[in-house]
């Protein structure tokens, strides 16, 4: 069986919208200066936690900004204007690939389980990954251990796995479980940085990642 790891913010969807709208909600809340969009954008992947450190500053109460956080992401979510959207060809490509036989898919991502599980559920698409592995789960990327936990989880080897993601932190989370990383140019980063950052490959439209998926689990 082969495993294939995608991240899920900038990788399956595009969350700016979402992420830009609870960052100016939630800093404007504890009127602290908002943060530039390049600025936050930057940071996705991060746990939450770190990613609001960064922002806001040492003496921020990064503690009480998660849990604002918490509250009002379930809220603008539910706003069309803000909710995650499908990048172009992905669901069909979790659908193929939900049903082939040799596949096995997995979430890891800087979510939390309770961000990321109600996304995959309105999207209609929990029922695809066999692990889901978040950020309260292990530490934030790039450790490996969210990779880790979904390889013990299904019973996986490193050298049969992938991970997708977006990022940097991807990447580099990546190389540290020991799967090969393969990067996406249509989220966060730029795909020179995730090249340096130890990309084996960088997709730049969902049908080259879907050709490059179907030639590695069973190639000719």
């Amino acid at each position: 069986m082969k495993l294939i790891v995608f991240d899920f913010d900038g990788t399956l969807v595009d969350s700016r919208a979402l992420i830009l709208e609870c960052h100016r909600a939630v800093f404007t809340e504890f009127h602290l200066p908002l943060p530039l969009p390049k600025d936050s954008l930057a940071l996705i992947g991060r746990s939450l936690e770190l990613v609001l450190a960064e922002l806001a500053g040492p003496e921020a109460p990064v503690s009480d900004m998660v849990k604002a956080y918490g509250r009002l992401l379930p809220q603008l979510r539910a706003d069309p204007t803000f909710a995650e959207k499908p990048f172009e060809g992905v669901a069909d490509l979790l659908d193929d690939l939900s049903r082939t036989p040799d596949a096995i898919l997995g979430i890891a991502t800087g979510h939390t389980s309770a961000a990321v599980v109600p996304a995959l559920n309105a999207l209609g698409w929990r029922d695809f990954f066999r692990t889901i592995q978040a950020a309260d789960m292990a530490p934030s990327k790039p450790h490996p251990g969210m990779l880790l936990q979904a390889l013990e989880a299904t019973g996986t080897k490193p050298e049969s796995a992938l991970f997708i993601g977006d990022t940097i932190f991807d990447m580099e989370m990546a190389r540290a479980a020991k799967l090969r990383p393969i990067g996406v140019a249509w989220g966060y980063h730029e795909p020179e940085r995730l090249t340096k950052a130890g990309a084996y490959r960088v997709a730049h439209a969902v049908g080259d990642l879907r050709d490059y998926i179907r030639d590695w689990i069973a190639p000719s």
